[in-house]
Protein backbone atom coordinates (compact mmCIF):
# COMPACT_ATOMS: atom_id res chain seq x y z
CA UNK A 1 0.00 0.00 0.00
CA UNK A 2 1.26 3.40 -0.96
CA UNK A 3 0.90 6.60 1.09
CA UNK A 4 0.45 9.68 -1.09
CA UNK A 5 2.88 12.46 -0.25
CA UNK A 6 3.87 15.72 -1.84
CA UNK A 7 7.62 15.48 -2.24
CA UNK A 8 9.60 17.97 -4.24
CA UNK A 9 11.93 16.14 -6.55
CA UNK A 10 14.43 19.01 -6.71
CA UNK A 11 14.81 19.38 -2.95
CA UNK A 12 17.20 17.23 -0.98
CA UNK A 13 15.94 15.99 2.41
CA UNK A 14 18.52 17.99 4.40
CA UNK A 15 17.88 21.31 2.59
CA UNK A 16 14.79 23.38 3.45
CA UNK A 17 12.63 24.56 0.58
CA UNK A 18 11.72 28.25 0.10
CA UNK A 19 8.47 28.16 2.09
CA UNK A 20 10.04 26.38 5.05
CA UNK A 21 13.01 28.76 5.03
CA UNK A 22 10.67 31.77 4.96
CA UNK A 23 8.63 30.40 7.86
CA UNK A 24 11.78 29.67 9.83
CA UNK A 25 13.12 33.21 9.28
CA UNK A 26 9.73 34.67 10.25
CA UNK A 27 9.67 32.71 13.50
CA UNK A 28 13.23 33.72 14.36
CA UNK A 29 12.50 37.39 13.55
CA UNK A 30 9.31 37.34 15.61
CA UNK A 31 11.12 35.74 18.55
CA UNK A 32 13.92 38.30 18.47
CA UNK A 33 11.55 41.27 18.11
CA UNK A 34 9.26 40.09 20.91
CA UNK A 35 12.27 39.56 23.18
CA UNK A 36 13.57 43.04 22.40
CA UNK A 37 10.11 44.54 23.07
CA UNK A 38 9.90 42.72 26.38
CA UNK A 39 13.45 43.78 27.21
CA UNK A 40 12.73 47.45 26.43
CA UNK A 41 9.66 47.43 28.70
CA UNK A 42 11.76 45.80 31.37
CA UNK A 43 14.50 48.39 30.92
CA UNK A 44 12.33 51.50 31.42
CA UNK A 45 10.75 50.03 34.53
CA UNK A 46 14.10 48.86 35.88
CA UNK A 47 15.60 52.31 35.29
CA UNK A 48 12.73 54.07 37.06
CA UNK A 49 12.85 51.61 39.96
CA UNK A 50 16.60 52.18 40.30
CA UNK A 51 16.22 55.98 40.31
CA UNK A 52 13.43 55.76 42.91
CA UNK A 53 15.52 53.45 45.10
CA UNK A 54 18.53 55.81 44.96
CA UNK A 55 16.29 58.84 45.57
CA UNK A 56 14.64 57.24 48.60
CA UNK A 57 18.08 56.42 50.02
CA UNK A 58 19.19 60.05 49.63
CA UNK A 59 15.91 61.26 51.16
CA UNK A 60 16.62 59.33 54.33
CA UNK A 61 19.82 61.37 54.75
CA UNK A 62 18.99 64.85 53.50
CA UNK A 63 15.27 65.50 53.36
CA UNK A 64 14.06 69.04 54.12
CA UNK A 65 10.63 70.07 55.39
CA UNK A 66 8.46 73.18 55.40
CA UNK A 67 4.79 73.95 56.00
CA UNK A 68 2.26 76.00 54.07
CA UNK A 69 -1.00 77.27 55.51
CA UNK A 70 -3.78 77.70 52.98
CA UNK A 71 -7.50 78.34 52.96
CA UNK A 72 -9.51 75.43 51.60
CA UNK A 73 -13.17 76.46 51.48
CA UNK A 74 -15.36 78.72 53.58
CA UNK A 75 -12.34 79.90 55.55
CA UNK A 76 -11.43 76.32 56.44
CA UNK A 77 -7.67 76.16 57.07
CA UNK A 78 -5.50 73.62 55.29
CA UNK A 79 -1.98 72.85 56.45
CA UNK A 80 0.31 71.26 53.87
CA UNK A 81 3.54 69.59 54.89
CA UNK A 82 6.15 69.64 52.14
CA UNK A 83 9.20 67.36 52.04
CA UNK A 84 11.87 67.65 49.39
CA UNK A 85 15.33 66.32 48.64
CA UNK A 86 17.99 67.85 46.41
CA UNK A 87 21.06 66.26 44.89
CA UNK A 88 23.69 68.32 43.03
CA UNK A 89 21.40 71.37 43.40
CA UNK A 90 18.54 69.58 41.61
CA UNK A 91 15.26 68.55 43.19
CA UNK A 92 15.00 64.78 42.90
CA UNK A 93 11.86 64.12 44.93
CA UNK A 94 9.20 66.10 46.73
CA UNK A 95 6.12 65.12 48.67
CA UNK A 96 3.07 67.05 49.81
CA UNK A 97 0.87 65.80 52.67
CA UNK A 98 -2.36 67.35 53.85
CA UNK A 99 -5.52 66.36 55.67
CA UNK A 100 -9.12 67.13 54.78
CA UNK A 101 -11.67 65.97 57.34
CA UNK A 102 -10.71 62.40 58.25
CA UNK A 103 -8.68 61.70 55.10
CA UNK A 104 -4.97 62.23 54.58
CA UNK A 105 -3.67 62.87 51.07
CA UNK A 106 -0.12 62.22 49.95
CA UNK A 107 1.35 63.37 46.63
CA UNK A 108 4.87 62.18 45.81
CA UNK A 109 6.80 63.30 42.72
CA UNK A 110 10.05 61.58 41.66
CA UNK A 111 12.25 63.41 39.19
CA UNK A 112 15.26 62.48 37.11
CA UNK A 113 17.28 65.14 35.26
CA UNK A 114 14.60 67.74 35.86
CA UNK A 115 11.74 65.63 34.49
CA UNK A 116 8.93 63.79 36.21
CA UNK A 117 9.40 60.02 36.06
CA UNK A 118 6.94 58.80 38.70
CA UNK A 119 3.99 60.35 40.49
CA UNK A 120 2.18 58.69 43.39
CA UNK A 121 -1.12 59.90 44.84
CA UNK A 122 -2.63 58.21 47.90
CA UNK A 123 -5.71 58.73 50.01
CA UNK A 124 -5.66 57.12 53.47
CA UNK A 125 -7.69 57.34 56.65
CA UNK A 126 -6.10 59.83 59.02
CA UNK A 127 -4.84 58.07 62.15
CA UNK A 128 -6.13 54.72 60.95
CA UNK A 129 -5.54 51.57 62.93
CA UNK A 130 -3.40 50.12 60.14
CA UNK A 131 -0.59 52.39 59.07
CA UNK A 132 -0.64 51.35 55.41
CA UNK A 133 -4.39 51.27 54.86
CA UNK A 134 -4.90 52.89 51.45
CA UNK A 135 -8.43 53.82 50.47
CA UNK A 136 -7.43 54.87 46.98
CA UNK A 137 -4.16 55.42 45.15
CA UNK A 138 -2.76 56.11 41.72
CA UNK A 139 0.76 55.70 40.36
CA UNK A 140 1.89 57.22 37.06
CA UNK A 141 5.12 56.40 35.22
CA UNK A 142 6.43 58.94 32.71
CA UNK A 143 9.14 59.15 30.08
CA UNK A 144 9.78 62.62 28.62
CA UNK A 145 6.36 63.85 29.80
CA UNK A 146 4.60 60.92 28.15
CA UNK A 147 2.55 58.56 30.29
CA UNK A 148 3.96 55.03 30.03
CA UNK A 149 1.94 53.22 32.68
CA UNK A 150 -0.94 54.13 34.99
CA UNK A 151 -1.86 51.97 38.00
CA UNK A 152 -4.75 52.41 40.45
CA UNK A 153 -5.27 50.72 43.81
CA UNK A 154 -8.17 50.74 46.22
CA UNK A 155 -11.84 51.09 45.53
CA UNK A 156 -13.95 53.85 44.13
CA UNK A 157 -12.99 57.21 42.72
CA UNK A 158 -11.35 59.70 45.01
CA UNK A 159 -10.79 63.43 44.90
CA UNK A 160 -7.34 62.71 43.46
CA UNK A 161 -8.60 60.69 40.47
CA UNK A 162 -7.99 62.13 37.03
CA UNK A 163 -10.36 62.03 34.12
CA UNK A 164 -7.45 62.43 31.69
CA UNK A 165 -4.47 60.50 33.08
CA UNK A 166 -2.16 61.67 30.28
CA UNK A 167 -2.27 65.43 30.91
CA UNK A 168 -3.95 66.24 34.22
CA UNK A 169 -1.22 64.63 36.37
CA UNK A 170 1.40 66.66 34.48
CA UNK A 171 -0.59 69.85 35.09
CA UNK A 172 -0.76 69.05 38.80
CA UNK A 173 2.96 68.25 38.87
CA UNK A 174 4.00 71.50 37.18
CA UNK A 175 1.70 73.53 39.45
CA UNK A 176 3.18 71.86 42.55
CA UNK A 177 6.74 72.09 41.21
CA UNK A 178 6.43 75.84 40.61
CA UNK A 179 4.94 76.25 44.09
CA UNK A 180 7.87 74.31 45.57
CA UNK A 181 10.46 76.40 43.75
CA UNK A 182 8.86 79.67 44.89
CA UNK A 183 8.82 78.51 48.50
CA UNK A 184 12.40 77.24 48.39
CA UNK A 185 13.47 80.68 47.12
CA UNK A 186 11.48 82.48 49.81
CA UNK A 187 12.95 80.19 52.49
CA UNK A 188 16.46 80.90 51.21
CA UNK A 189 15.98 84.67 51.41
CA UNK A 190 14.61 84.57 54.98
Amino acid sequence: MRIPAAILAKCRPHQPNGLTLTMLLTIVTFTISSNSFTQSRYDWRTNIDQVIHETDSLSLKSQRTFYLNKILRKDEPLKETWYYTTHNNNIIVFEVRYRIDSLEYTETYYMNRGRLICMELYETDFLSYYEDEIKHGEVFFFDHDMLIQYVTVGNGLADLSFRDPQYEPLRRFYKRYIELQKNILSLATN
